[in-house]
């Protein structure tokens, strides 16, 4: 589907020049890092937080090292005394920042990145990264395309049209674009192919069951095991992510293809009792700031608690959520009923990426995460919570699972997640149910 431009503050790349800001950052020992991640992540939010209030966004890449106790800002020119400001805060607090200076905003990038997308022949695969003021073009290979059962997209006539234009534009914020034929394909991570009103064999959305609660009615929690009825009148199973509210209403915020980027598809927990429909798909995924995301919608006399699972009855609770898009280099969690729960991810960089889907692309802003183990997701697991690395109180929500950057298969060890932090800035009233 074609998408309009966004024109968002979230991740981009480094430039050349450092203003540091001085201070001594010892490194700290592996259990001390959730508790570190917490501290940069409450600057970071501080620092987006003003970025997205200012009349024209300058905020670029945001790359941190939890370890090392320092974070890298880019920033496209000036950086303003309230920034600085804040640094200065963090500073004291034993958190080294350095301010990396860009040509180009991550808004600015997004814009031609978008562009891009929508410009490009309406089928296949593909995805747009997003860094060091450059754009990266990842198309696969015709073999990628062919094992992942995606249309093949040639790199001649109209697409090369499409990047000439896009290297264009991206020369005119101080960017450049580069191409490149992989061997992975970007797919959504829901049990089953979305092939909209085509027959899906019942036995097909059967997946191991392994960490999500497979039976809450009344009183939900992120985590669960959920399935999706399509047009097609079969279940496509995916993982419930973080319970939040919507006005007065109960719901869960989940990943928008487990509805197969539609509203008012019916929704039951893998016990065959309904919970709710998807809603709020429209919104999320087909307005001007196009994300993997959409709610279901759950009973009016549903209770939802602050926490996801992270086996059959244990949990941990949500203190809250990240208000700016995922900095790169930090350690995540992730629960998904085929992969269960997990602390081996580390965020990566943006991207626009493009799933093939029969009826044309569904193109939608991710965040790449990659796992030090042996999968980052497998499919079943779309939709399921990611979150920071738990503290002794909790933990913090960052995205739900969108998808894998595999070869065809049914896992990958590296995966999209869609950022949860625009919530808010597209539907006014949709929030996170978390911890006081």
């Amino acid at each position: 589907m074609r998408r309009p431009l966004i024109l968002a503050a979230i991740t981009l790349g480094v430039g050349a020049a450092v203003i540091a800001i001085p201070t001594a950052a010892p490194a700290v020992s592996a259990d001390d890092i959730p508790a570190v991640q917490e501290a940069h992540f409450d600057v970071i939010d501080r620092i987006g937080n003003w970025d997205a209030l200012a009349p024209v966004s300058r905020l670029g890449s945001i790359v941190g090292d939890p370890v090392a106790g320092t974070i890298e800002i880019g920033w496209a020119g000036h950086v303003p005394s309230e920034i600085r400001a804040i640094a200065d805060d963090a500073a004291a607090e034993g958190i080294a920042i350095t301010f990396v200076e860009q040509e180009s905003s991550e808004a600015e990038l997004l814009s031609v990145a978008y562009d891009m997308a929508a410009a490009m022949p309406d089928e296949g695969a593909f995805a747009i990264g997003i860094g060091r003021d450059a754009l990266s073009v990842e198309v696969p290979t015709e073999a990628a395309a062919e094992a992942a059962d995606v249309t093949p997209i040639p790199l001649e006539g109209e697409v090369l049209t499409v990047i000439d234009e896009a290297e264009a534009a991206a020369a005119d914020v101080g960017a450049t674009v580069t191409v490149e034929q992989t061997d992975t394909v970007p797919a959504n991570a829901a049990a089953v192919p979305l092939e909209l009103g085509a027959p899906i064999d019942p036995a097909a959305v059967v997946v191991p069951k392994g960490t999500a609660r497979t039976n809450d009615v009344s009183v939900l929690s992120g985590g669960m095991r959920v399935q999706t009825q399509f047009l097609s009148g079969a279940f496509v199973s995916c993982t419930s992510g973080f319970t939040g509210f919507y006005a007065h209403r109960p719901v869960i915020i989940t990943a928008a293809h487990c509805s197969d980027y539609a509203d008012n598809r019916l929704v039951r927990n893998a016990a065959g009792t309904t919970i709710g429909r998807s809603d709020l798909v429209a919104e999320l995924n087909d307005g001007t700031l196009p994300f993997d995301l959409g709610i279901i919608a759950a009973s009016y006399e549903a209770r939802t608690l602050p926490r996801i699972y992270t086996g059959d009855t244990s949990t941990v609770n949500i203190t809250g959520a990240q208000t700016t898009w995922p900095p790169e280099g930090y350690q995540l969690c992730s629960s998904g009923q085929v992969t269960g729960w997990k602390c081996d991810l580390t965020a990566g960089k943006a991207y626009v990426t493009c799933y093939g889907t029969p009826r044309g692309q569904e193109c939608m802003h991710v965040q790449l995460v990659r796992s030090s183990g042996a999968n980052a997701f497998c499919l079943g697991d779309s939709g399921g919570p990611v979150v920071s690395r738990p503290t002794a109180v909790g933990a913090r929500a960052v995205g739900v699972v969108s998808g894998i950057r595999g070869t065809g298969g049914t896992c990958a060890v590296e995966g999209m997640m869609a950022p949860i932090s625009q919530l808010g800035t597209v539907v006014t009233g949709l929030q996170v149910h978390s911890l006081p």
